[in-house]
């Protein structure tokens, strides 16, 4: 009898990444509609004849306030993401990028509680093994944000997400990932 293939965690509800699209909507319109209140009447050329850049302020500023938008829809359309197959450990911490992380590079996967958060954090191996995605700066958000908290729990610990991107219990989650990783890697719950 054989088992599923892959597992995915089920996310929960985007609460807090609408709540920041909310946040981000309401402070852009207030900066829209001050700048055009302040610069709206602006005529189009000076008296000299030439182009007044103050006229085409509310323009940019709406522009920007548009362009500021796109990485907080990001957020809430490409949210966090935590898998598994019997090859890799696939971790999205925020919208930017999926890591697909070989559990040959997987040394130790936890669940860790710092400042009343929850969170995964995955330690890699170090090695001449490169297979599969290197975490990078943007990658590392939610490190950081822990590491804030505690600087203790986060050495060795190449990617965090957050449990309450996710539905279910953490023991529960880990034990669909102990399923998948192999012997050598170390699943952990220190809450």
């Amino acid at each position: 009898m054989a088992g599923p293939e892959r597992i995915e965690w089920r996310r929960s509800f985007p609460s807090r990444a609408l709540g920041t699209l909310a946040w981000y909507l309401v402070s852009a319109t207030l900066a829209v509609l001050l700048v055009r209140a302040l610069f709206g009447d602006e005529p189009e050329t000076q008296s000299s004849g030439a182009h007044n850049p103050l006229a085409d302020l509310p323009m940019w500023t709406a522009g920007l306030a548009a362009v500021g938008a796109v990485p907080v829809v990001l957020g809430v359309l490409r949210r966090p993401r935590v898998g598994a197959n019997h090859f890799a450990l696939t971790v999205r911490p925020g919208w930017v990028r999926t890591l697909v992380l070989p559990w040959s590079r997987v040394g130790e996967v936890a669940a860790i509680e710092a400042g009343g958060e929850r969170f995964l954090a995955v330690r890699l191996l170090e090695g001449l093994d490169r297979t599969g995605s290197n975490p990078g700066w943007i990658d590392k958000n939610v490190l950081r944000e822990l590491a804030k908290v505690s600087e203790r729990q986060v050495r060795g610990v190449a990617v965090a997400a957050r449990l309450r991107d996710f539905n279910g219990s953490p023991d529960g989650q880990l034990a669909a990932l102990a399923a998948f990783a192999p012997d050598q890697v170390q699943i952990a719950n220190r809450l």
